[in-house]
């Protein structure tokens, strides 16, 4: 222990005398570990800490999957889920849906997302709340007293943390119902597969209709399930095929190809966002490596000047093992200090990373202990190298005078060569990650989506409960409309149900009127939207052929639908479609309908759609919904929010609004997560390039030093200053090229790894790896030009007088 102890004493006053060395290398390690433990807080939170449930291993998320066309649909109806709970494997089945009301509890009316769901949810969870209770499978009836759960933020925000909520009455939507706090949920609870966390959580049952609770059609509900204990999630997904095959023989026409995906809840959670977390961490392991490379350089450098000093050590009786365990020390203390610099790196980079993070990555959170184990395995990674090679000493050599300026061995040369040629290479693997991204992300900004989002302002409307018949709020949003378009500088005026790219869709089903129906159980399923007249106008959306939805166009009078070029192209091939007429099918409902329109194909449900989806569009009146997205063309849109917001409120000063916006901003939305895995990458891609670079540098720098006798010798002996900058660059050309080239090989075979984050760019694009070639090779010629520089304009006299 003493003598642990007066090895400690000697590396502090070793690295006191060389502070510039020290604070290179902390620097370069601190901002190595502190990209580490930010990253992996991420992965983390994310991927490796189980579900804050009671059995979060026994807890499986069941999606429903179109086994025809492998698309997984996600919901189910009712009746489908209750054959579930049947299931041998499943101990208990709850079914729940996403919500939204407004809180009629003040001047403005405050728009709540909620969940709705089946008591037996909270058992499935095993989570208490933090008051109160939660809802019983009484309140879970038909006719039950209207009770809900409430957010422990709702409880905050809006309740200042009231412990008197529970119990009390609160009225919600626009006909007041009032409902009845009998919880309020702990803080951070959210609900599995919900993308952002809810307000409140409020019973299923009452608002489910004798329809929905039999009716296989209706298919709006998703579902969570509890495995029994020792049964493992293979026991169910075999009985939950056998079932899903033994419901498509009994019930055909609506559960043809449809079959329970049966997965772990985590793996739900977590899958859309696996892959760029995987990537993001391999890419600060790769920094991590480049700084470690950088500062074992540094040592190898360091232990070079130091031989005579360890030389004498040796004479005077130090073992090889005792000099080696002096100079580990030295590098786990240069480590831990640089540990403690990360840590505030950290801190602050993971403060930067939640501000970034789009709002569906799941359960991000601190977690920053991982710095210290990483800084001690970091200390003997990057201090094992130098201190083996130090540690072998020759003594008649290294006693001599003036050996500091004699030629190292090559093994030292080597190994650094090896740490140089290798951070080029990771660093061109990473800086090809991120210009693969770039291009992708540049890719989908220019997408084509058939529509235009410049200039375009959102407003979404739910009619009131006042307006209590389909005449009644139509009467509204078409005087809204009217008015809208009167505010200065707009140009048109039209409206959705749905809007594109927000997220939300509704299919139906045809057949053509004069052709053989589609078999029971086989009709396509149409991406269906109603619209506003004026629609396709104001979106740029072209109309091909025929006419737009007209204000004609009501309850009354025949029904009409436009169809998209897709849809077309697949059941009207070579034909005109203006004329024709279908059985437009919702559920057990059909109307029939004449083809008035063929519109533009338009990217609906993502920017990556390909092929388009198929589509109808329907008028609006003869479909009427309560809520409408209006769509404002205007001369700046960007402004537009309050005068909307203002003529709303000179119609119906209680009628409230959900949310104003731009098409410029949901389409930045749907770019959020792309993003951010650029943003993190090519971040962590400029780091590992500065540190090549230093590394590139403080080599070419050591080298010029260690040569400055032999620079002297061969500038006495006739060798002009650029034959001295040659050498120098000639051997950083080497090095980098070699890096380079191995780095090259690396970066097609790894890139592959990214292919579901591309867009529109293959792995390896030869174009993006030439670029980031000529990127490094020119940052690497800049570091290595200094020293050369320095090496060039060497007095020969001086240079053969060097020690």
């Amino acid at each position: 222990m003493t003598n642990l102890v007066n090895d400690l004493r000697y590396a502090l006053r070793s690295l006191a005398k060389a502070r510039g060395f020290a604070a290179v290398a902390i620097l370069t390690l601190a901002i190595a570990l502190g990209a580490n433990s930010a990253i992996f807080t991420l992965v983390n939170s994310i991927l490796l800490e189980p579900l804050p449930y009671g059995h979060p291993e026994r807890i499986l998320k069941i999606d429903n999957q179109d086994i025809t066309t492998g698309n997984v649909v996600g919901q189910h109806s009712y009746p489908n889920i209750s054959d579930l709970a049947k299931l041998k494997s499943i101990q208990a089945v709850a079914a729940f849906t996403g919500s939204g009301m407004f809180l009629m509890e003040g001047e403005d009316p405050e728009l709540l997302e909620g969940t709705d769901l089946e008591a037996t949810a909270f058992t499935i969870l095993g989570v208490k709340p933090a008051l109160g209770r939660v809802f019983t499978a009484a309140d879970d009836r038909k006719g039950a007293e209207r009770v809900l759960v409430i957010s422990h933020e709702l409880w905050q925000r809006h309740f200042a943390s009231d412990r008197g909520v529970v119990g009390r009455t609160i009225h919600l939507g626009t006909a007041r119902t009032p409902w009845r706090v009998v919880g309020v949920m702990p803080p951070g609870f959210r609900f599995p597969a919900d993308s952002e966390k809810r307000d409140y959580y409020a019973p299923l049952g009452p608002d489910l209709s004798e329809e929905d609770r039999t009716n296989r059609n209706s298919v709006f509900l998703d579902c969570i399930a509890l495995l029994r204990p020792n049964v493992t999630i293979a026991n169910a997904r075999a009985e939950a095929a056998a079932l899903g095959q033994r419901l498509e023989k009994q019930f055909p026409a609506s559960n043809t190809g449809a079959r329970y995906l049966v997965q772990g809840v985590h793996d739900s959670v977590v899958k859309d966002v696996r892959p760029a977390l995987l990537i993001l961490f391999a890419a600060v392991a790769v920094v991590l490596l480049i700084g470690c490379a950088n500062v074992a350089n540094l040592l190898l450098a360091r232990a070079a000047a130091r031989q005579k000093e360890i030389s004498i050590r040796s004479a005077i009786g130090a073992s090889r093992g005792r000099i080696i365990r002096q100079l580990l020390i030295e590098s786990l203390l240069l480590s831990l200090l640089a540990g403690a610099c990360g840590l505030l790196i950290a801190a602050w980079s993971v403060g930067a990373l939640v501000a970034l993070a789009p709002p569906d990555i799941p359960r991000l959170a601190n977690v920053l202990l991982f710095t210290l184990a990483l800084s001690v395995l970091t200390g003997i990674v990057f201090g094992l190298a130098p201190a083996l090679s130090a540690s072998k000493t020759n003594l008649v050599e290294a006693l001599k005078e003036g050996t500091r300026g004699s030629t190292e061995g090559r093994g030292r040369n080597r190994i650094r060569n090896v740490l140089v040629t290798s951070a080029i290479a990771l660093s061109l693997v990473l800086l090809t990650g991120a210009g693969l991204l770039l291009r992708s992300f540049i890719q989908l900004v220019g997408v084509d989506p058939g529509f235009e989002f410049e200039n375009v302002a959102v407003m979404n409307v739910p009619a009131r409960a006042a307006y209590k018949t389909p005449d009644e709020y139509l009467a509204f949003q078409a005087r809204l409309q009217r008015e809208l378009a009167s505010i200065p500088g707009v140009r048109s005026v039209g409206g959705t149900n749905v809007l594109p790219l927000s997220g939300g869709q509704l299919v139906y089903s045809f057949d053509v009127v004069g052709r053989e129906p589609f078999p029971e159980g086989r009709a396509p399923s149409i991406t269906t939207v109603s619209v506003l007249p004026n629609y396709f106008r104001t979106m740029n959306i072209p109309l091909l052929r025929g006419r737009d939805v007209a204000a004609t166009d009501t309850l009354k009078s025949p029904g009409v639908v436009i169809v998209n070029e897709q849809f077309a192209k697949l059941y009207f091939p070579n034909q005109n479609p203006v004329g024709q007429k279908l059985y437009v099918r919702n559920g057990d409902d059909f109307e029939q309908n004449e083809i008035i329109g063929l519109a533009g194909n338009v990217k609906y449900l993502s920017l990556t759609e390909d092929p388009p989806l198929p589509m109808f569009y329907l008028a609006h009146a003869q479909v009427p919904r309560r809520s409408v997205s209006y769509v404002v063309r205007a001369d700046n849109a960007a402004t537009l929010g309050p005068s909307m917001r203002a003529v709303v409120k000179r119609i119906d000063r209680q009628q409230p609004i959900i949310s104003t916006d731009t098409l410029e901003n949901m389409r930045g939305k749907t770019l959020a997560s792309r993003r951010f895995s650029l943003v993190l990458l090519a971040t962590l891609s400029a780091i590992a390039l500065i540190l090549a670079a230093v590394g590139i540098y403080s080599i070419m720098s050591y080298a010029v030093t260690q040569r400055t006798s032999e620079i002297g010798i061969r500038m006495a002996l006739g060798a002009e200053s650029r034959d001295i900058f040659r050498l120098i660059v000639g051997n950083a050309v080497k090095l980098v090229g070699l890096g380079l080239g191995i780095g090259v090989v690396v970066a097609f075979m790894s890139t592959r790894l990214m292919r579901s984050l591309l867009y529109g760019v293959e792995p390896g694009d030869p174009i993006t790896v030439a670029a980031i070639c000529v990127v490094i090779a020119v940052v690497a010629l800049v570091a290595s030009w200094i020293p050369a520089r320095r090496a060039a304009r060497v007095d020969p006299l001086v240079a053969i007088r060097y020690d």
